[in-house]
């Protein structure tokens, strides 16, 4: 399947509501909950809500078209 940007940036707007803007919630922290909510999704239905692809870094999981989103996001509001 093909990475889905609707999904995946309704994903991360759900997240970034639902955290709203604590200083402890920053890109780290995102990454982590976009991974896992994926990973947990899959685990229960088999296959992954965004079907999107995470690369390893120092301090976990990022997602590939992270900051695709954040700038389509930036741009919107500005």
């Amino acid at each position: 399947m093909d990475f889905d940007k609707d999904k995946f940036k309704n994903v991360l707007h759900f997240i970034i509501y639902k955290c709203g803007f604590r200083n402890t919630v920053g890109r780290t922290v995102i990454h982590k909950l976009l991974y896992f909510s994926d990973f947990n999704y899959y685990k229960e239905f088999n296959q992954s809500i965004t079907n999107e692809s995470y690369i390893k870094k120092e301090r976990g999981p990022m997602p590939i078209h992270f900051e695709m989103a954040i700038e389509n996001w930036l741009r919107k509001i500005r």
